[in-house]
């Protein structure tokens, strides 16, 4: 037996372009690169009206000339090699197949300890030349670089510089419009992804900007708004590495703002969004997802999951190229089965209280949920106080009216558009009467229990269980001043 060496041909780099980055992971991939290189603040700059180039600076530890040619070697550092705790890298690829995926020629210029040096890989010279030739770049022609000016005038960093921008084009067209959206994708998903690098969870300032302004914040838990549920974290071993579930339970949709919406990266619904979050070093990989432990339900909608990995679990995670999906190891999918349930639960009961049990609710309802063998369905509750208060009031054909009445309501109860509708995330508006329909409610059935000999006091303390006084913020005022003339 003998080896025999069958090196690759350079078009290999033209075939490595298909791995399936859009513009947004492909910049989140570079983005990796700085935070591990120490970077405070990375720029991007694109201008949609021109699109003939796109310019990453960082200003990082900067890269001697050996370590960027080894950086701009295929797998200069593989996938199994040892990473510090930070290093959010994990092939030794992104930086060719992320920039290459978008631009037919990838420079990389880089200061470290006063030197600066700049390579150029060029699709159209590999395929010219036929060999793995990588361009070695003068001072002269680094200071022709677009963008190169401002990055010269920094005492370390790196600059990726993207020109030929053909993927971008074929994907998106060279319209200023159309790029103009792509770029507005790319800061949401850089908000979103590095959401706590940038509020500083990794112990230091860190930034990005695009042409000069700021991505607005992204924190997908809502974790500064009062009526979010932090629940109790949950961790356990795997391979002899903690990983921890921190379990959220977001507002309901109805004390969600747009901001908030916006806030939360809540990009399709909530309904889509539940599930677990996965984090490597705090890096979002990927969300969303419930990894087939249970199924996307409306009851799990307010339910997201931040899960912490340590990168030195990469090994037994399916994580792609690209940083963009991840499936989790037997081990830890066991485990999160094992705790899913029970971080569902605050989701759950929310919903529960939105909807309407069938058993067991301490309120009296107007609508009462009537579960049959072939499924579900509501009905009024002709015991409601005001509904009986009507009825007692009236008999013979206007009974019979009313009573049918009451049918029609209930056959023809949007049921399908409504649930359509929330689950589009649509907000219900007057979710509940305000102060003065209430007290005027209140005096009207007052009118009819003083009649039959209840006193204020039985009054009150009945009617704050019944809707729609329960849902009122002080329900024992509001049917005592609907009293106070009596007492």
């Amino acid at each position: 037996m003998r080896d025999i060496e069958v090196p690759p041909e350079p078009q290999l780099m033209e075939s490595m372009r298909a791995v399936g980055y859009t513009l947004q992971t492909a910049i989140a991939d570079i983005v990796d690169n700085s935070i591990s290189a120490n970077a405070a603040k990375v720029e991007i700059f694109f201008n949609s009206a021109v699109a003939d180039h796109l310019a990453i600076i960082d200003d990082g530890d900067g890269m001697t000339a050996e370590e960027v040619r080894c950086a701009m070697r295929l797998a200069g550092r593989g996938a199994k090699a040892p990473r510090g705790a930070t290093d959010l890298g994990r092939f030794g690829l992104g930086l060719k197949t992320a920039s290459l995926s978008q631009c037919r020629t990838l420079t990389v210029v880089s200061r470290k300890g006063g030197n600066v040096c700049g390579y150029t890989w060029s699709l159209d010279h590999l395929a010219a030349v036929g060999r793995w030739a990588l361009i070695e770049l003068s001072n002269a022609e680094i200071e022709e670089l677009p963008r190169v000016s401002p990055f010269l005038s920094k005492e370390k960093g790196t600059m990726v510089l993207w020109r030929d921008l053909d993927y971008l084009a074929d994907a998106r067209g060279m319209d200023q419009a159309s790029l103009d959206e792509a770029l507005i994708e790319t800061r949401n998903h850089l908000a979103l992804v590095f959401h706590r690098y940038l509020d500083g969870e990794h112990g230091r300032p860190f930034s990005i900007e695009i042409n000069g302004k700021r991505p607005e914040k992204i924190d997908p838990f809502l974790k500064d708004r009062r009526a979010t549920q932090v629940g109790p974290a949950e961790s356990f071993y795997v391979d002899g590495q903690v990983v921890t579930a921190h379990p959220f339970t977001l507002p309901f949709i109805t004390k969600l703002t747009e901001t908030d919406r916006r806030r939360a990266g809540i990009t399709t619904t909530l309904r889509e969004s539940q599930g677990f979050y996965i984090y490597r070093q705090m890096r979002l990989v990927i969300w969303g997802t419930w990894f087939s432990i249970l199924p996307k339900q409306d009851v799990g909608r307010l339910a997201r999951v931040l899960v912490d990995v340590p990168n030195t679990l990469d090994h037994l995670w399916a994580l792609d190229i690209k940083k963009s999906a991840a499936v989790p190891p037997p081990a830890i999918k066991r485990e999160l089965r094992r705790i899913v349930n029970r971080i569902i639960e605050p989701s759950r009961k929310a919903h529960t209280y939105r909807g309407r049990a069938a058993s067991g609710d301490p309120l009296t309802r107007v609508w009462t949920l009537i579960e049959e063998r072939e499924g579900f369905r509501y009905s009024i509750n002709r015991e409601h106080p005001l509904i009986k208060a009507i009825g007692d009031e009236v008999d013979g054909p206007a009974a019979v009216d009313i009573s049918r009445a009451l049918q029609l309501i209930e056959v023809t109860f949007p049921i399908h558009d409504a649930y359509n509708r929330l689950g589009a995330d649509q907000v219900p508006i007057n979710d509940g009467a305000d102060y003065q329909e209430l007290l005027s409610l209140a005096r009207r059935l007052w009118a009819v229990q003083r009649e039959e000999g209840s006193s204020p006091e039985d009054f009150a303390s009945k009617l704050q269980y019944v809707e729609p006084f329960s849902g009122a913020s002080n329900p024992i005022g509001i049917l005592t001043e609907a009293t106070k003339d009596d007492v």
